[in-house]
């Protein structure tokens, strides 16, 4: 019996000649790119097998790198259940940071050093550099993203001329990365990221060490191949420079890890890297319907960083993917539920969504319906970040206007032009209303103490309103959202810092007075604090936590232009500087709607509450199919039902056009970004930055919803 036999007769797996002709293949370098879906992992595992029992290559000089430590129990259990129990552990999987630490003990043993000692908490580090720096305390996020681009730093190798470009807004970068630096070094300890590169340049300036691991592992094989960061990719071309048996498994169109430092030019330039290279194909689809596949497979064909693939599949046909076209974004929640409720028993569902702020309302709106969920990756920084600690203690002063600790926080942000001496005044007269306290600071002019009084107004007023009336009041009357804008300026992303604002929205939309909002919101953090991974037939999750996943239904939420594809990403491309940021959401969509097996479903609207919104022009790419269009989803007595939303109305489309003037910058859904250079009668002429010249109707594009003022 031969080894495919063997797995057809022993195991009923049949290989498919793509399959096959990656299993057969041992000797050499080899790129198998593999399309979702394709049976990959099977393929790793059966080839792995083969190497072993069938060409008798010994285990131990095989290295099989896997993305995680949970893929790598994965795959060592399927291996044990197809080939049997390993006695002797000699088949190692591995993780590339598990290889090198074993590559740092061994060597450090034999030249008589003391390995490093490893961070195991570089957050309270990271985050006491930026207090000291920047004076301001501030919530998880924004720490986060500074290790971020640190790990990103080293896993690219950037030089300090480099390192000196990467910005985070709010505090300067590179000086917080000098210190990070000296801190370790003073310290003798290292980040898991250090080890990688500790690695390399041992392998680089120790001829006896790579030489030494070269003979051990003759073999590589490297999965997830276009999430391996460039520093990982040369500690693997390094290994396999003497041998030449590399075997990666990956696929550019799924590499949606570029802020970890995610390398997929490693794939598109393995024919350069390697000699006598050879690149297979995995190109059907098991998992998802053809309507699914086909419409997937066309969408991702507008990257061109990339190999020519055809996924298809040979499943039915199945249901057409649907878009469903709000008449505000808040509704979609209604909608969800309803889906739910709906759905059959034997099914599974996840929400995908791009940011994990949009999980927080999901949460609410499941939590109240008794809907059971399970959720992925949850880090509620939301409930950390500044806008949502500001709108809290907004509220919490209308409430209570002689709460001091959250005058506190804003008191800078009441545009009162108020001093720090003057917080310590009120400080040390803790007694009464804030403002009450404020008017009697010593010298204070009379006019800032009619602004004062007035202030005091709006909060005793914003304290009697239903708590979505407070928000927007907190917007425009008390200027919030030209904060925001003022902080956009400063390098924050205006769309992230609203769509915090937009959830809380949500939240005090179903909530009937300011205290129950301020303890929903309580609740809402200890439900997502407490909530993980359990057994459920409703998955919350990010499209990047939805990698490698599979559901029968995928509802896509919030599928809006500024979210995703994220605004950086299309302002970069339209003004063709870099389209690699671009290419990575459309990627990243690709990597959402292939988790589908039998349905997908997108979700966009017109608005969110009082904000214009845009449909994403991803939609328009992958042209679903739009039986649901313009519908929306209302409350009544009996539940939630469907209407039908009908199209502006001539006096909201007139009001509209008002808006838009010579030197407007509008957003076009074809054309991109603009600015109009004349108006005649409702006929505009707009210069393109990509498109050039246009002369467009402007009652017609503000009715259709093709054009926002940016």
């Amino acid at each position: 019996m031969d080894f495919l036999e063997y797995l057809s007769v022993q195991h009923k797996i049949v290989l498919n000649p793509q399959q096959k002709q990656a299993v057969l293949t041992i000797d050499g370098a080899t790129l198998l790119l593999a399309v979702p879906g394709s049976g990959k992992t099977t393929v790793i595992i059966t080839r792995l097998g083969n190497m072993i029992f069938n060409h008798q290559i010994p285990p131990e000089h095989i290295l099989n790198i896997s993305f995680s430590r949970a893929s790598a129990r994965d795959m060592k259990s399927r291996f044990i259940r197809l080939f049997g129990p390993d006695p002797d552990d000699r088949v190692e999987i591995r993780t590339i940071h598990s290889f090198c630490l074993k590559v740092l003990k061994e060597c450090y043993s034999a030249d008589n050093k003391v390995v490093p000692k490893l961070i195991e908490d570089n957050f309270s580090r990271i985050k006491k550099l930026y207090v000291e720096q920047t004076k301001k305390y501030i919530g998880d996020e924004i720490i986060k993203e500074i290790i971020q681009k640190i790990s990103y730093s080293t896993n690219m190798l950037l030089q300090p001329a480099q390192i000196s470009e990467i910005s985070v807004a709010g505090c300067d970068f590179k000086e917080i990365y000098k210190q990070y630096q000296e801190i370790k070094e003073k310290s003798g300890v290292i980040d898991f990221d250090d080890m990688l590169r500790i690695v390399y340049d041992l392998f680089k300036d120790r001829p006896d060490y790579l030489n030494r691991y070269q003979e051990q592992f003759r073999y590589i094989n490297l999965d997830e191949a276009q999430d391996t960061s460039f520093l990982q990719h040369e500690i693997i071309r390094l290994l396999a420079q003497k041998y030449g048996n590399i075997f990666m498994v990956g696929d550019e169109d799924q590499s949606i890890y570029g802020f970890r430092a995610a390398f997929p030019k490693a794939l598109l330039n393995f024919q350069q890297t390697y000699s006598n290279a050879n690149v297979l194909k995995m190109e059907r689809n098991y998992r998802s319907t053809k309507s699914i596949v086909n419409v997937a497979n066309k969408f991702i064909k507008q990257n061109k960083e990339r190999f020519d693939k055809d996924m298809f599949c040979e499943n039915e046909e199945g249901t057409p993917i649907n878009h469903l076209d709000l008449n505000d974004l808040s509704e979609q929640y209604s909608f969800i539920v309803n889906q739910i409720k709906s759905m059959s028993s034997d099914k599974n569902l996840a929400i995908l969504y791009r940011n994990n702020d949009s999980a927080v309302p999901l949460v609410d709106t499941l939590e109240r319906a008794g809907i059971h969920f399970s959720i992925r990756e949850n880090t509620p920084t939301f409930f950390t970040h500044f806008v949502t600690n500001d709108i809290l203690a907004y509220i919490k002063l209308a409430i209570d206007g002689s709460d001091i600790a959250s005058f506190e926080k804003i008191y800078y942000k009441l545009n009162l032009g108020l001093s720090k001496k003057m917080l310590e005044f009120v400080k040390q007269n803790p007694k009464g209303n804030v403002f009450n306290t404020l008017v009697r600071f010593p010298g204070m002019e009379k006019t800032i103490i009619s602004n004062i009084k007035s202030r005091q107004t709006d909060f005793e007023n914003m304290g009697r309103m239903k708590p979505l009336d407070a928000l927007r009041s907190i917007e425009t009357k008390l200027g919030y959202t030209s904060i925001l804008k003022g902080l956009a300026k400063q390098g924050y992303s205006f769309e992230t810092l609203m769509q915090k604002l937009n959830t809380l929205k949500n939240i005090a939309a179903k909530t009937f007075d300011n205290k129950s909002f301020l303890e929903r919101v309580g609740k809402l953090q200890e439900i997502m604090e407490t909530y993980g991974i359990n057994e459920s037939k409703v998955t919350l999750s990010t499209v990047h936590s939805s990698k490698g996943l599979e559901f029968d239904i995928v509802i896509l939420i919030d599928a809006i232009d500024g979210q995703f594809p994220s605004s950086e990403s299309i302002r970069l491309k339209e003004e063709e500087e870099d389209a690699s940021l671009y290419e990575e959401e459309t990627r990243l969509f690709y990597v959402g709607i292939t988790r589908a097996r039998k349905e997908l479903i997108t979700v966009s609207s017109a608005k969110f509450y009082d904000q214009q919104i845009r449909m994403s022009r991803f939609i328009d790419n992958l042209k679903p199919r739009l039986v649901q269009q313009q519908t929306s989803y209302v409350q009544d007595t009996t539940g939630y039902k469907p209407y039908i939303r009908h199209t502006k109305d001539k006096a909201t489309v007139e009001k509209e056009i008002r808006n838009y003037k010579v030197g407007t910058k509008i957003s076009h859904n074809t054309f991109g970004v603009g600015v109009i250079t004349s108006i005649s009668g409702v006929t505009a002429e707009i210069m393109f930055n990509k498109s050039g010249y246009k002369r467009l109707d402007l009652k017609m594009c503000v009715k259709a919803r093709i054009i926002i003022n940016v």
